[in-house]
């Protein structure tokens, strides 16, 4: 058997964390974070977990419990989390361990001499460089390093190695399961099996036949046998999606344009930022009785070009406005996504227009905001969602930095 083992690093909290790295009145206080338009909760202390504050829950519905308990509550600021993130991540590859980034908080690393010292040691290095707290599961494979990784939360170390899964897998519900929906768990306690144990026991021939290959491959990562692999690069998106809803109702038009296409701006920045082109694009609105309208269309040319693409999305835009009507919402997405050097190329397009896009994101990346835009997204963008409650860009902003009064 290999000795290769994955580790699963999680960030406890993530949210939370970053805002108590730059805020240590925070530390053991209740303290939420809140979706955009600071509608629901996305993310919660341990105190706040101890209230039984539940995720995704509407503020306003909280209001009483935020009071009682002094819960600090506040606005995503997501421009801090993911430069936070991008810190935490790169602590991670100096071990220079093979990784694949999941999500915005969590890692998987594939260690050739796994143990909970080095656990420890990468836990301790992450904490000292970044502020961020992190648990680490270790196991046989992914399923089970985030097996290990769920435990490790519960440890005051924070990393647990799942040496002996099969300790465990009694006490284990199928429904805690990373792959496991809500929906096969039921499905799976209609037919008497409950725990991880009873799960893994069945015939591969009966899970195969009952449920699909997804929950076999689910049950033999259970077992010990790796059949997810590491994705050091992570696939290219084949839909791009990017709405908000707005701070107040709109119903200018012109101020419906201007979110329309910084939506647009922002969504073709992400087809180049993985080198593809998008051949057919839709615009959505969200009126004030929240009925959707939406309307597509297939592009002439595959691109990522911004000013194409916007005044695509003007265009389609004003087939779904109707003059007098107010809007909560807007949106647009990419499909029939594919790599740039696959696409074919326009005769009548400039093909300095590429390298200009790519220009126009080298330099809002160094700078790490939109220092360039275009003039169809406007200056003012008052229809912006509400973030009353969001601390400042400590990271990201010169005018935001932290100041220390002594």
């Amino acid at each position: 058997m290999s000795s290769t083992k994955y580790a699963l690093i999680d960030c406890n909290n993530f949210f939370v964390s970053c805002e108590r790295v730059f805020n240590p009145k925070l530390l053991d206080r209740p303290v939420v974070i809140l979706s955009n338009n600071d509608g629901c909760v996305i993310s919660r202390s341990k105190e706040a977990k101890d209230l039984k504050i539940p995720m995704g829950a509407p503020a306003f519905q909280q209001r009483e419990i935020f009071s009682k308990h002094n819960v600090a509550v506040l606005s995503s600021n997501f421009a801090l989390y993911g430069d936070m993130s991008e810190r935490v991540m790169n602590v991670l590859e100096d071990f220079g361990f093979p990784m694949e980034i999941y999500s915005i908080d969590e890692a998987f690393l594939e260690l050739s001499s796994p143990s909970e010292d080095l656990g420890s040691e990468i836990r301790s290095r992450v904490l000292r460089w970044t502020g961020i707290p992190i648990s680490i599961g270790i196991g046989a494979t992914k399923t089970l390093a985030k097996v290990g990784s769920d435990l490790a939360k519960k440890r005051e170390d924070g990393v647990y190695y799942l040496n002996d899964p099969a300790s465990v897998f009694t006490q284990l519900p199928v429904k805690e399961i990373w792959g496991i929906g809500s929906q096969i768990s039921c499905a799976l306690n209609q037919l008497g099996i409950y725990s991880v144990r009873e799960l893994i026991a069945q015939k591969d021939e009966w899970i195969q036949k009952h449920f699909s290959v997804v929950l076999l491959r689910t049950v033999m990562e259970l077992r010990g046998t790796s059949c997810l692999t590491l994705e050091e690069v992570a696939p290219p998106k084949k839909g791009i999606v990017c709405s908000r809803s707005f701070g107040h109702l709109v119903s200018s038009f012109d101020e419906l344009k201007e979110a329309v296409a910084t939506f647009t701006a922002h969504a073709a920045e992400k087809l180049r930022a993985q080198y593809s082109v998008a051949a057919y694009m839709g615009v959505f609105v969200i009126g004030k009785d929240r009925f959707s309208r939406s309307a597509s269309r297939a592009l002439a040319m595959p691109t990522s070009y911004t000013p194409h693409l916007i005044s695509h999305a003007h265009q389609l835009l004003s087939e779904l406005h109707t003059e007098g009507n107010s809007y909560r919402k807007a949106g647009i997405m990419f499909h029939h996504i594919t790599p740039q050097d696959e696409a074919q190329l326009d005769l009548f397009q400039n093909s300095r227009s590429t390298d200009l896009m790519h220009i126009v994101d080298a330099i809002n990346r160094k700078k790490r905001k939109k220092a360039v835009f275009f003039a169809a997204e406007g200056t003012t963008s008052a229809w912006k969602p509400l973030s009353g409650h969001r601390s400042p860009h400590f990271t990201t902003q010169w005018k935001e930095l932290l100041t220390i009064r002594l």
